[in-house]
C-alpha cells in the first residue's frame, strides 16, 4: 500500500467517523440535550476580545480558566453564530489528530503499520467521546501536541512555535503539564539535541510565564480560582496541598484516591490499546495529565467520556506509536496483528461500554419540548433570561443573554416537572416563593412550561 491509499483509507474513515458525529450532533442540537458548558462556550468565545463574559459563570471566564487560545475561534462563531459551529470544530479538532498520528507514525514505521495507527487513534474510545461530548476548550490540545510533536521532529521551529504557543493557551492545567513534561525533556535532550532541547526549554519557559502572569495577576484581580474545590479533601485543601500530601500524608492520600472507579478508568484508558503504551518510555509524558485527573475528588473528572481524558490522551498515542516503532524492528507481523487486535477491542468497546452514552443523550431530554418553544417565543430576543442547564445552551444563540443559576434575571423558563433532582428540590421551591410574593409573574404557560417576567 502507498501512502496515497493509506491516506484515503484514512481521510475516508474520518469522512464516515464525521458524518456519524454530525448527525449526532444535530439530534442532540434539536433535542436540547447539550449540556451547560456547550452554550457557555459559546458566550466565552462571542466575547473572546472583550472580557470572556458568559452568563452561567456570572462574571469572566478568567475566574475559572485561562484560554487565550479560545480566542482564535472567534471569526468562526462571529461568522457562523451558532452553538454546532462550536461542536462542528470539536468533531474536527478529535478526527485531526487520526492523520496527524499517521504522519507522526510513518517518519518511524511503515505504511501498514502507520495506518493502523491511525484507525486504532479515530476508534480510540477516549478520543471519540469527547468529539461527541459538549464543547470544551481541551478537545482542541490533542491535535495541538500532536502537531507539534510533527513540527518538531521535522526540525519545522516556526511551526512548532506556534502550535506550542496555542497549546500552552488552552488552559492553565495545560500549561502546568507543559511546563513539567517539557522542562524534563528539554533537559534530557540537551547532550544529544541542542535544537530540539531549546525547543523544548523554551515551551516551558512559556507555560510558566502564563502560569505566573493568570495566577499572580487575573486571578487576585477576578477573585480566586473557582475549580480548587477539585482538590479539597479532609488532608488538602488545594491542588498544592494535594501534592505536598504526596510526603505529609501519603497514607490519606492513597485511601482518598485508590478507589474502583479510578481502576476501571485506567482500564478504559489501556485495554482498547492492548496496553502498547507501557512499552514506551513517552508513556511517563502521560504521567502530570493523568496525575490532574486521578488527583481529582469528583467522579466527573475521572469518568471516561469526559473532556478530562484529553490531558492525557495525546502523550499515552504518542507512546503507542514508540512501542509499536519498537516491536516492528523486531517481528513485522506481530506489531501488524498487535494493532489490527487494538482496532477490534475498539470497535467492542464503543459497542459495549460506549463512553458516549449516546442510548442517554439521543433523545429529547424533555417530554414536550414543543411547549418549551411556545412559552420561549413569550420573551423578548434581546432580555436576560434563566432556564435549565440544557435549556440554557439550546437558546443561547437567539437569545444572547440566557443564563443559567440567576433567578434574579429580568425572565425566566423552566418546566415544573423537569426530570432533574437539583432543579425539583432546590430551584423549584425557590421559584414557587417568587410567585407567591409577587416578585416573578408567570406571562405564558404551555402544560408545565412557564415563561416568567419579573416585577420591578
Amino acid at each position: 500500500m502507498t501512502d496515497r491509499q493509506a491516506m484515503r483509507t484514512i481521510y475516508g474513515a474520518c469522512a464516515v467517523l464525521g458524518v456519524a458525529l454530525f448527525a449526532c450532533a444535530l439530534v442532540r442540537f434539536a433535542d436540547w440535550t447539550y449540556g451547560a458548558d456547550t452554550g457557555t462556550f459559546y458566550q466565552v468565545v462571542l466575547h473572546a476580545w472583550t472580557g470572556m463574559r458568559d452568563g452561567p459563570e456570572h462574571a469572566t471566564h478568567w475566574k475559572f480558566h485561562s484560554s487565550p487560545t479560545l480566542a482564535v475561534l472567534w471569526p468562526l462563531v462571529a461568522a457562523f453564530p451558532s452553538q454546532l459551529t462550536l461542536q462542528i470544530v470539536a468533531i474536527v479538532a478529535t478526527l485531526a489528530c487520526g492523520p496527524l498520528v499517521y504522519v507522526y507514525a510513518r517518519s518511524r514505521v511503515a505504511t501498514g503499520i502507520a495506518l493502523r495507527l491511525a484507525l486504532v487513534t479515530l476508534l480510540y474510545p477516549a478520543l471519540l467521546s469527547i468529539a461527541f461530548e459538549e464543547f470544551h476548550e481541551l478537545v482542541l490540545f490533542p491535535a495541538l501536541v500532536l502537531a507539534g510533536a510533527i513540527a518538531l521532529d521535522r526540525r519545522r521551529y516556526g511551526w512548532y512555535a506556534l502550535w506550542a504557543a496555542l497549546a500552552i493557551g488552552v488552559r492553565e492545567d495545560v500549561s502546568l503539564e507543559l511546563a513539567v513534561i517539557t522542562i524534563v525533556l528539554g533537559i534530557s535532550w540537551w547532550k544529544s539535541d541542542r535544537a530540539r532541547s531549546l525547543c523544548a526549554i523554551a515551551t516551558a519557559a512559556g507555560s510558566a510565564a502564563l502560569l505566573g502572569i493568570y495566577y499572580g495577576v487575573i486571578i487576585p484581580h477576578v477573585g480566586g480560582w473557582q475549580p480548587s474545590h477539585f482538590y479539597v479533601y479532609p488532608f488538602a485543601s488545594s491542588p498544592l496541598g494535594v501534592l505536598a500530601s504526596i510526603v505529609t500524608a501519603p497514607a490519606d492520600l492513597l485511601r482518598a484516591i485508590v478507589t474502583f472507579g479510578r481502576f476501571t478508568y485506567l482500564l478504559e484508558a489501556f485495554v482498547p490499546l492492548l496496553a502498547l503504551p507501557f512499552r514506551s518510555w513517552v508513556l511517563l509524558c502521560s504521567i502530570p495529565g493523568f496525575g490532574i485527573v486521578l488527583l481529582a475528588n469528583s467522579g466527573e473528572v475521572w469518568r471516561m467520556g469526559e473532556h478530562y481524558a484529553a490531558l492525557w490522551i495525546p502523550f499515552v498515542l504518542l507512546a503507542t506509536v514508540a512501542a509499536c516503532a519498537s516491536l516492528a524492528r523486531g517481528n513485522l507481523a506481530r506489531t501488524q496483528r498487535w494493532l489490527d487486535a487494538s482496532i477490534a477491542v475498539c470497535a467492542l468497546a464503543l459497542l459495549a461500554t460506549n463512553p458516549m452514552h449516546p442510548l442517554h443523550y439521543l433523545h429529547p431530554g424533555y417530554h414536550d419540548l414543543a411547549d418549551a418553544r411556545r412559552a420561549l417565543a413569550c420573551i423578548p430576543r434581546d432580555a436576560a433570561v434563566d432556564t435549565h442547564d440544557e435549556w440554557y445552551s439550546a437558546i443561547v444563540a437567539a437569545y444572547p443573554r440566557a443564563t443559567i443559576g440567576d433567578l434574579s434575571a429580568p425572565y425566566a423558563l423552566f418546566a415544573s416537572d423537569y426530570p432533574n433532582r437539583a432543579f425539583a428540590t432546590q430551584i423549584a421551591p425557590q421559584i414557587a416563593a417568587l410567585v407567591k410574593r409577587g416578585i416573578l409573574v408567570p406571562i405564558c404557560t404551555y402544560g408545565s412550561v412557564r415563561a416568567y417576567r419579573r416585577t420591578p
